[in-house]
């Protein structure tokens, strides 16, 4: 074959190759009948749906509610986060989370308040969300405080708190919450489940120098140091005048907690904080008590130190003076 039937050959290819080049970003430009701009953008916005990482939360035991709420909310959990791009799992495994919640049920005039803490941590157990929130029900019995919660309290509380969840971890994604459960009567919040007893009206209470948290006793796991804390930074932020060990002429605050059997590998638990005037006397006791997974409370405590402390200073406060 001579040189110029090589050179012939090699401009034919080349010009073949660039033909089918054309035509490729042609199709590439054209095709939709509309812009390329708007085609690729579509294409690469689906491409992002398709391969969009979606974060996997293991939902842990629910700690403080029924079995029958634990494991409604655990179901409506799941279903409200498919709708916020999370995928929560039933379990301790298998998730690039793990979402750990404690529940509280305390007892209003007219009803009752549950509260909700969730602690989000990852693989090496380190905490790297945490939600909270209220729910107030007003069907509850004063005696039965969970009796109120029905499956629109549940899944209010699993939309407000997955919308959070998907706020703050990555690969998440907003939607509209749940409609609210139907407004009822004001009442406040969710643990360890509480009772307060109003104290009874004392005549002009002695002027004292503040307010003493006692050491809790009793209680299982840290649970004696992580109460008291939290107590105190409960009643400091409400604005309450603490006093140290050395003062003298105080209100004092004792925790005193304790644990009894239950059927099915459980436990009850029962958290009595009694408010003594500066002469010893009880103004009042402020009571809480719950059935938990025996054992549950034998390490730290966590949340559910604050959740018992926050729902605990209200009424603890109402039996205080105005002054303290």
């Amino acid at each position: 074959m001579d040189a110029d039937s090589r050179h012939g050959r090699g401009r034919l290819r080349r010009a073949i190759c660039i033909t089918l080049a054309t035509m490729a970003l042609a199709c590439l430009s054209g095709c939709g009948g509309g812009g390329g701009g708007a085609s690729m953008s579509g294409l690469l916005s689906g491409a992002q749906g398709i391969f969009g990482s979606s974060p996997k939360i293991a939902v842990a035991p629910i700690i403080g509610a029924p079995q029958n709420v634990s494991s409604e909310m655990t179901t409506a959990l799941v279903t409200a986060g498919e709708e916020r791009n999370l995928t929560l799992i039933p379990g301790t495994g298998g998730g690039d989370y793990t979402l750990r919640g404690y529940l509280l049920a305390t007892p209003e005039r007219g009803g009752a308040k549950i509260t909700y803490i969730w602690d989000v941590t990852d693989t090496k157990g380190t905490r790297v969300t945490r939600v909270t929130g209220e729910e107030v029900v007003a069907k509850s019995s004063y005696s039965k405080p969970w009796s109120g919660v029905d499956s629109a309290v549940i899944r209010s509380i699993a939309g407000k708190t997955t919308s959070q969840l998907a706020a703050n971890l990555p690969g998440g994604r907003s939607a509209p919450s749940p409609s609210p459960a139907p407004a009822v009567a004001a009442a406040p919040a969710a643990g360890v489940t509480t009772a307060s007893t109003a104290a009874a009206a004392a005549p002009s209470p002695p002027k004292a120098s503040g307010v003493l948290v006692a050491p809790v006793s009793g209680a299982p796991g840290d649970g004696s140091r992580s109460l008291t804390t939290a107590l105190k930074k409960k009643l400091y932020a409400d604005g309450v005048k603490l006093a140290n060990g050395a003062a003298s002429n105080v209100y004092v605050v004792k925790g005193i907690v304790k644990l009894t059997d239950a059927s099915g590998g459980k436990e009850n638990i029962r958290i009595d904080w009694q408010v003594l005037d500066p002469n010893g006397k009880r103004l009042g006791t402020v009571s809480q008590q719950n059935t938990i997974p025996k054992g549950s409370l034998n390490g730290p405590w966590g949340a559910i130190a604050d959740a018992a402390a926050g729902a605990a200073a209200d009424g603890i406060i109402k039996l205080l003076p105005k002054s303290s």
